[in-house]
């Protein structure tokens, strides 16, 4: 072992001094150290490092977490390098996050000597038999993976079990997936394999049989509920599939295991925009934004997305909750211009978001002025109005009240890019309810009494409490549907009254805006007919 060369990360110079010593005693001598997390990444820059140990803790700056993830992603860390975690954390979620991010080994302070010795002499023996093995997979060599690794399957070695997973790896790298199902299915003959289980479903949707994945997934979060990988995978097939809720319930279930995966908030982020939920958007872009603080995933769009949120979270809100988090949208976009590189197509999203601000709090000139900079800009360089811009540029101009524009501009980011199941369902749930968070809410609120009555047999309340919803929601499908039908219910056992037919036509006139692309427009034709059938004179 005298030839590794090892790194050593801890923000105490003690435990540095400490850890040094008890390589030493292993005539382990080829050792440099730092103290934050820059160092360990501009040390990995300049040497292949044999194995790294590395605090969670790291003072000021990147986290040990974040430092695995940068120089993995940056290619800083060999196949054959081993990165053990030492850690004094005792939170449920740092742990789970720490774990998905896959160190080789997990070691708690305070530890003592014979453990850490323990377990690097165990990952040296590890490495050493199966270097071969890694370098293959290191060269993306599937065949001769697959060959080494059945040769320590069959000596039956203490890597049994890490070759079998590698194994299955690799035939599924090399698209023989029949083979890979066969194979974890033999595997599995006395008891589940979680690893074989999430292989298989992959297996399955490269067949074509997303649902047998699906369905596959399911089982697998039945046994094994901790499993955030299945549930993340479950979310890729799921909107996929176009059932954007279910992957957005998937995310969610994995995010109460473990939420400090920035991905993972960030595709939180997308989907419950698409879905209508902005709480949800609001929170997890939050959460996101936090958390790229340091990272190698931060990017000037995070910030964008939460400002657009922030923004569109307070549309017709003046209350001191709703100034507060206009402060918050304008901190977030001067935050831009800090920490990333000046952007033509970013400089336009900051004066949209803007102005969507500025209107929202009643000043309309300044909204006025960030408009026209905007549009200034797209004038001189139409390349820049990608359809996400197209999109912002349509909201800005529906909140600032030029909505015949808005309208036609929705229409042609829909028609375009019918193909988009994301942006197509992003454009539909802010047509369906252009406000504030807090209208929504009490929209919501009031919806929920008006179903529970309707549940109750209670339909005239269930209707005035509709109607109340309406108010605060006016263009919501669901909502004006909910009234449709329990309009429809008491006219089926009381007889037609104007007062019933008129609030159904209003409400029916109200969804006009739903089209095919639009997830409920089967239920809105059903009842579109059933009413012109029957109750238009």
């Amino acid at each position: 072992m005298h030839s590794l060369k090892v790194l050593i990360a801890d923000e105490f110079q003690n435990s540095r001094q400490s850890i040094k010593k008890i390589l030493a005693s292993l005539n382990i001598n080829k050792v440099s150290v730092t103290s934050n997390g820059k160092g360990v990444i501009d040390a990995c820059r300049n040497t292949a490092f044999d194995l790294i140990l590395c605090n969670y803790n790291l003072g000021k700056g990147k986290n040990g977490q974040q430092v695995l993830e940068e120089i993995r992603k940056l290619g800083y860390l060999k196949a054959t390098s081993s990165f053990i975690f030492i850690s004094a954390e005792t939170s449920r979620d740092v742990i789970m996050s720490l774990m998905e991010s896959k160190p080789d080994e997990f070691l708690t302070k305070p530890f003592n000597q014979s453990e850490l010795i323990k377990r690097i002499k165990h990952l040296f023996n590890k490495n050493t038999e199966l270097l071969d093995i890694k370098n293959a997979i290191e060269q993306n060599d599937h065949d001769k993976v697959i060959a080494l690794c059945n040769e320590q399957i069959e000596q039956n070695t203490h890597y049994k079990s890490w070759c079998q997973k590698q194994l299955a790896d690799a035939l599924f790298e090399s698209c023989r997936y029949k083979e890979v199902l066969d194979y974890c299915f033999s595997l599995q003959e006395t008891r589940n394999l979680d690893w074989a289980m999430l292989i298989e479903a992959k297996a399955l949707y490269e067949e074509g049989s997303t649902e047998s994945a699906i369905n596959h997934l399911n089982k697998m979060v039945s046994i094994f509920h901790n499993n955030t990988a299945a549930y993340d995978l479950l979310a890729v097939y799921y909107k996929q599939m176009g059932l954007t809720q279910l992957a957005q319930n998937s995310l969610e279930s994995a995010i109460k295991i473990s939420p400090y995966v920035i991905t993972r908030q960030q595709s939180l982020v997308d989907l419950s925009l698409s879905n209508g939920d902005l709480s949800t958007a609001l929170k997890s872009g939050q959460h996101t934004l936090k958390l790229s603080k340091n990272s190698i995933y931060a990017s000037e769009s995070q910030h964008l997305q939460l400002a657009q949120i922030v923004a569109e979270s307070i549309i017709d809100d003046n209350s001191p909750e709703a100034r507060k988090r206009a402060q918050e949208a304008f901190v977030i976009l001067s935050q831009i211009n800090k920490r990333f590189p000046d952007k033509d197509e970013t400089n336009l999203q900051r004066r949209l978001v803007e102005c969507q601000v500025f209107n929202s709090q009643g000043r309309r000139d300044q909204a006025k002025d960030a408009l026209q900079k905007a549009q200034d800009l797209i004038e001189k360089q139409p390349e820049l109005l990608s359809p996400k811009i197209e999109f912002e540029l349509a909201k800005t101009l529906y909140i600032t009240g030029r909505q015949d524009e808005a309208k036609n501009l929705f229409n042609k980011i829909i028609e375009e890019n019918a193909n988009n199941r994301i942006l197509v369902a992003k454009v539909n749930a802010f047509i369906d309810e252009p406000i504030g968070i807090k209208a929504r809410l009490r929209a919501k609120e009031e919806n929920q009494k008006g179903l529970d009555f309707f549940e109750k047999g209670m339909f005239s309340e269930a209707i005035d409490c509709l109607i109340q919803a309406q108010k605060f929601s006016p263009s919501h499908p669901g909502l004006n549907m909910n009234i449709i039908q329990t309009a429809l219910k008491v006219m089926k056992d009381k007889g037609p009254t104007h007062y019933m037919v008129d609030i159904s036509f209003d409400a029916l006139h109200r969804i006009g805006h739903i089209t095919e692309t639009h997830s409920q427009f089967k239920r809105y034709r059903s009842l579109k007919r059933y009413l012109e059938k029957n109750y238009l004179n």
